[in-house]
């Protein structure tokens, strides 16, 4: 079992640290071995920056399978790191770029605050545009905390992409010939002046966001339109060929991993970010990423753009140098190459492995699901006429997708679907597409960890919450930030988030609902498959169902128990969210052991030795009725205002030890725990029985009402 408190509010997380999916290897520790600090068996500590990103999230769950402690940031809260069963705690700090003095006083306090206190590897590790940031502060933190990020002088030789022009120049690599235009020079050049056809794009931008090939006049005034302020361009010469990403591990100048992908679709489709990735064999490109890495005495990871005729004897053409982790990173480190841990090893100074061209492996496929889709939907519609006529949805669609504005394409492919506007060939394709591709793995499938869901959300509701979308999603990495939005106040009723199974519990969900409409409350299901946006909630109420899964507190599972393992995991996601945020929650017959084991406590897995004449059947469960006892300095006397209740019992476990800050506030008489309360959180209540059952009793509403109003003042004060 995993024990100890956490730093902050964060509590322990008993209930979601699952046994790793990959198999051990050698040297390899337990997660059970990963949470104390004083523990001699942990490998070490790292700080993950960007904690809304899905990199991130491949980054913390690789080295917490390798028993390393992680710790996430972000300038937002509620993060898909923050709901990862991979980290041991979250915190926020200003935002790099608005704020960059007051951001980087705050990573100092937060590496300062999280320090081993041994000799263990501490490592920072920024997960996407802002390697470069800790790269030019690196003398500031390094006393402190190893950067795992490439030297500053390195990065400078090949970023922004007009230096990467003159440095291949330079040092003879095959790249394609590069000028650097501003705006204005473009909207001025005629077809001639620019000596088509070209490659044009922005000398900053990810994700294909801005590069067009200009074939003549009419490509010239189609980008001009799209030409937004007065930012530079690259004028290249147009390679014959695909586009490969080849993500690249270097120590001192030397290459230790090299995997390579194509993109078999990309989203928006003509030049955009990959919606279905293949790896393929990376020797095309390998002499070359080796003379990059000894001329830029490259020491960390990187991402390298080439262009390659696989047809033709002309060299793979260098086209570009992210210096820092992509956005495929997912599939590069599924594919064999475990590089988040190789960024790690470099900066804690680790032994690494020696280069092997073979690591990777060729033919590997995954998906991005969005992109994915999309991609399908922006060909069917520039392809199927019957479309195009019937719907102006269609339109707008094939705008949003090469702006690459991923949520409203969303919004109008679902609008399309919703208003039957797809023909049967259509659908047909739509289907096949499906069938074809729809079990290729990717960060929504490959891990048991609730976080996947929740941090597709967090995409959503950021637009709601901060006037924007994370930078990956925007196909926009590089662009400056964006101000934030003014977001309106809430009104009316509550949000109260109720957990309950995939399938099944129709009479119990349908009960909790009507006792929190009672109480004035809007109640809405969360569950492993449908998560929901974490900040639409105000109230967190944990249901009850089948029982929590024994091993979760060092017990064994009972012969023909059917256990909701996913249940399990996203509830304890969601109970690391409301001990970090302050959420009002309130924990039901199965709801309140779930908080406690999360919490560090555990069960009695059968009640049999407690009572000898309980009921058998679920319905004489619910009329049956004992009396318990209420401490007169609890919560839940203070709602109830009485010292005895008589309550149903319908459970078949009950809390053995209290977790953490937990403590009995009702009993029976033989002495089992029918009610907890914690002692720091502002509202955090578990009760044994059902009171959705009982709501024709006043004490039962009273309990209801309670939680609702601390739901909606928690609301108010957000």
């Amino acid at each position: 079992m995993l024990r100890g408190r956490f730093p902050g509010n964060c509590m322990p997380d008993t209930l979601s640290h699952a046994p790793p999916t990959r198999q051990p290897e050698a040297g390899d520790i337990s997660v059970s071995d990963t949470i104390e600090t004083a523990s001699p068996k942990l490998k070490g500590r790292a700080i993950v920056t960007y904690g809304r990103s899905l990199m991130s999230l491949v980054i913390a769950r690789s080295l917490h399978e390798r028993g390393i402690e992680v710790i996430g940031c972000d300038d937002v809260d509620l993060t898909v790191l923050s709901f990862s069963k991979h980290t041991k705690d979250c915190f926020t700090h200003p935002h790099f770029e608005r704020d960059t003095v007051d951001a980087l006083n705050r990573m100092e306090e937060a590496v300062r605050k999280y320090a081993p206190d041994d000799d263990r590897p501490y490592v920072l590790i920024p997960a996407f545009r802002d390697a470069k940031l800790f790269a030019e502060h690196r003398d500031r933190f390094e006393p402190l905390i190893r950067i795992a990020a490439p030297d500053l002088a390195s990065i400078q030789l090949i970023h922004p992409k007009d230096q990467f022009a003159h440095f291949a120049e330079k040092h003879g690599l095959e790249a394609p010939e590069t000028r650097q235009l501003t705006s204005e020079e473009f909207r001025s050049a005629s077809a001639s002046d620019l000596d088509l056809p070209k490659i044009i794009k922005p000398l900053d931008g990810v994700g294909g966001r801005g590069v067009r090939l200009l074939k003549d006049e009419n490509d010239i005034t189609a980008y001009r339109d799209e030409l937004k302020g007065e930012e530079d361009l690259l004028l290249q010469t147009a390679v014959d060929g695909s586009d490969y990403c080849v993500s690249i591990a270097a120590k001192n100048g030397e290459l230790i991993a090299i995997s390579a992908y194509r993109n078999i679709r990309q989203f928006p489709v003509e030049s955009g970010a990959g919606a279905i990735r293949e790896t393929v064999d990376a020797a095309p490109f390998l002499e070359t990423t080796k003379n990059l890495v000894a001329a830029t005495k490259w020491n960390g990871v990187a991402e390298i753009d080439f262009r390659w005729d696989e047809d033709s004897d002309a060299p793979a053409q260098l086209i570009e140098v992210n210096p820092r982790f992509w956005a495929g990173l997912f599939h590069s480190t599924e594919s064999g190459i475990d590089f988040p841990w190789l960024a790690y090893s470099i900066a804690a100074g680790l032994p690494v492995p020696e280069l092997d061209p073979n690591a990777a492996e060729i033919g590997f496929k995954s998906r991005t699901p969005a992109a994915w889709i999309l991609s399908v939907a922006e060909e069917i519609a520039s392809e199927d006429k019957h479309m195009l006529r019937t719907s102006d949805a269609w339109d707008e669609l094939r705008k949003d997708v090469s702006n690459g504005a991923v949520i409203s394409a969303l919004k109008h492919f679902t609008s399309l679907i919703g208003h039957s506007a797809l023909s049967a060939k259509a659908l047909a394709r739509l289907q096949e597409e499906l069938k074809q591709h729809g079990d290729l793995p990717s960060e929504f499938t490959v891990d048991n960890d609730p976080a996947t869901g929740l941090g597709v959300l967090f995409a959503l509701s950021s637009v709601l919450r901060h006037g924007e979308l994370p930078p990956e999603l925007k196909f926009d990495a590089d662009a400056p930030a964006e101000p934030a939005q003014p977001v309106e106040p809430k009104t009316g009723r509550p949000v109260i988030g109720i957990t309950k199974p995939d399938k099944g519990d129709f009479f119990a969900f349908r009960a909790m609902k009507f006792a929190v409409w009672l109480a004035g409350g809007k109640p809405v299901s969360i569950t492993s498959s449908a998560p929901r946006d974490p900040q639409s909630i105000d109230g967190l109420l944990f249901g009850g169902g089948s029982d929590v899964y024994p091993e979760r507190y060092a017990q064994s599972p009972l012969p023909g128990v059917i256990y909701d393992l996913a249940r399990d995991e996203m509830e304890a996601s969601w109970a690391k969210a409301a001990f970090e945020h302050g959420i009002p929650m309130m924990g039901v017959c199965r709801g309140m052991q779930m908080m406690n084991v999360y919490a560090g406590g555990t069960l009695y897995p059968d009640l049999s030795d407690f009572e000898e004449h309980y009921p058998t059947s679920f319905i004489d469960r619910i009329f049956y009725r004992k009396p318990i006892r209420v401490g007169d300095a609890s919560i839940l006397y203070k709602l109830t205002g009485r010292k005895t209740l008589s309550v149903n019992s319908i459970h078949t476990q009950a809390v053995e030890k209290i977790g953490g800050e937990f403590h009995a506030i009702a009993q029976e008489h033989n002495g089992l725990i029918q009610a907890i309360e914690h002692k720091e959180h502002p509202f955090a209540l578990g009760i044994q029985f059902h009171p959705e059952f009982l709501v024709y009793r006043k004490f039962a509403r009273d309990i209801f009402k309670g939680f609702v109003e601390a739901a909606r003042a928690h609301r108010d004060r957000a």
